[in-house]
């Protein structure tokens, strides 16, 4: 279902009003589109939506009587009303992505083994946090870490490790450190790969049983 609201641009002493999709005149709002054609609704420009006035003389306004034209300066420099369910969704997935965030990194300080995301997000919903969407992501997941911190015993951290690998498993281990890992130092001598490289606590288990699985268990790895 579309989800039909009024983007509007105030110049001097004059409205100039438009029918948009929400979610795609959002997405030319935050620069990841400029299909003004697919954001318009309706192919008219109001001085008053309401009353259905439509407005005159834009060639003289916007320099342009191409709509899509017009609209797209409408979207970008006026504002675009935001509704209940766009505000809905972008909630659940900020919600998401500062899950995924404090997941990947979480540590349970009395075992120091990484905290499972089904954890975090438990306790997510017991701390009752209101998320903001107009709030820098950052600042609302360090806000949301903070009331973790008072009902789990939680760090964030990384893991550090040196790895052997023997030279024939060596490209199919670096493909994973690559994805997984944040690799500091690798040499290679006539025998093996030695690898120095740091994890998130959330992809350690991953990324060491891929390894595990790749080099047949000739791996040797060792916390630093």
């Amino acid at each position: 279902m579309v989800d039909r609201v009024i983007a509007r641009l105030r110049i001097k002493d004059k409205n100039y009003e438009i029918f948009v999709d929400c979610d795609k005149a959002m997405e030319i709002r935050q620069g990841k589109s400029q299909d003004a054609q697919s954001a318009l609704m309706v192919d008219k420009v109001f001085k008053d939506i309401k009353k259905g006035e439509v407005a005159g003389n834009l060639e003289k306004q916007f320099g342009t009587d191409d709509i899509n034209k017009i609209a797209l300066e409408i979207i970008r420099k006026g504002e675009v009303q935001v509704s209940t369910a766009y505000r809905e969704k972008q909630l659940t997935l900020l919600k998401n992505r500062i899950i995924d965030s404090v997941a990947s990194m979480a540590i349970d300080m009395n075992t120091n083994l990484p905290i499972p995301r089904q954890r975090i997000e438990i306790a997510m919903q017991q701390v009752h946090h209101n998320f903001d969407i107009n709030k820098p992501e950052k600042e609302e997941e360090a806000a949301v870490l903070e009331q973790l911190k008072k009902i789990l015993p939680i760090r964030m951290g990384e893991f550090s490790y040196r790895l052997t690998v023997p030279l024939q498993y060596s490209n199919e281990a670096m493909v994973y450190l690559k994805r997984l890992a944040s690799i500091k130092s690798n040499t290679r001598n006539d025998d093996a790969l030695l690898v120095t490289f740091s994890v998130k606590a959330g992809s350690e288990s991953e990324l060491l049983n891929k390894i595990k699985s790749a080099t047949h268990g000739n791996a040797v790895f060792e916390k630093t």
